[in-house]
């Protein structure tokens, strides 16, 4: 701690108060983890400071984006964690339709940017989560079945190495390094910034459709045949919530991204979906992504980073 009081404005080396307790609090509110030390990163350089003191003293190194790992990950018990909170600025590259995000940024930082252009981002199902976190593990969202994951749009990323060091990778650059991060999560460094793709999708179709728990087997097997030739537009995310009654019911969330009058279509591969079972709880809305927002939005999904 004195090592980087040395190096670092004071306010930026915490370890009590309540700048610690909001820079510990996650998602999970279960993760009894707490780290000795909690670094408040502003930039690269102090991301670069935090990693060679962690290696210098060999304590635990984690890094905070978003805080939406279930299983507490983003805090290093009795080590050093990174909080990249502070650093969440967006640049949007319309004409290349290309988003600069670094590392702390959520992704709804990405979304509310990109929508000023008529714009969007492949990213997950709710907005608080770390946009570096979800793309670095994957990224499910809804409109992965048009373009992909979060991690298929990553493009190219500033990381700072376990020795300090800062490189740029891509598909040219540290290709290797560029290939481990999609799907690799944080095992290779410390992502101050990150370029992602963006694409044009005006109008999406989205909305809810709820089947009794007990219907839930045979509604999952009939998507799988509906999902095995539907088109790419089409991306049904599903689960077990809390229905309107407060009882659990199987969830079938779609996101229709091509022509709306297909997605609206009582024929059409959207509205087939309230046809797999009996009595289903339906709801749609034609309008412009961000698709999750509001009531309709589901329960956290505990795979989202």
């Amino acid at each position: 701690m004195i090592a980087l009081r040395r190096l670092l404005p004071a306010d930026r080396v915490i370890t009590g108060g309540p700048g610690y307790a909001a820079g510990t609090a996650l998602w999970n509110g279960a993760v009894s983890s707490r780290p000795a030390i909690l670094l408040r990163c502003t930039s690269t350089a102090e991301v670069r400071a935090g990693v060679r003191t962690a290696r210098e003293f060999g304590l635990p190194l984690s890094v905070r984006s978003g805080g939406h790992d279930w299983a507490g990950r983003a805090l290093s018990d009795d080590g050093l964690t990174l909080d990249l909170t502070p650093m969440r600025s967006v640049h949007i590259d319309a004409g290349a339709r290309r988003a600069t995000v670094a590392g702390g940024a959520r992704a709804h930082h990405v979304l509310a940017a990109a929508d000023r252009y008529g714009l969007v981002a492949a990213t997950g199902t709710i907005g608080t989560v770390g946009m570096a976190g979800l793309t670095l593990g994957g990224g499910y969202g809804p409109l992965g079945g048009r373009f992909g994951l979060a991690a298929d749009n990553l493009t190219g990323a500033e990381v700072v190495l376990a020795d300090g060091s800062v490189v740029w990778t891509d598909a040219e650059r540290e290709p290797d390094l560029f290939w481990a991060l999609r799907g690799g999560g944080g095992n290779f460094g410390v992502v101050t910034s990150m370029e992602i793709r963006l694409h044009a999708v005006p109008t999406v179709v989205t909305g809810m459709v709820l089947y009794s728990l007990r219907q839930a087997p045979k509604v999952f097997a009939r998507l799988e045949d509906v999902l095995s030739d539907c088109p790419d537009a089409l991306t049904v995310q599903t689960g077990v919530i809390d229905g309107p009654q407060g009882k659990p019911m199987a969830m079938l969330w779609p996101t229709w991204s091509g022509e709306p009058a297909v997605g609206t279509d009582p024929a059409g591969p959207v509205r087939r979906l309230t046809r797999l079972g009996t009595a289903p709880v339906a709801e749609f809305e034609t309008g412009r992504p961000p698709v999750s927002r509001g009531r309709r939005r589901p329960s956290p999904c505990a795979s989202h980073i």
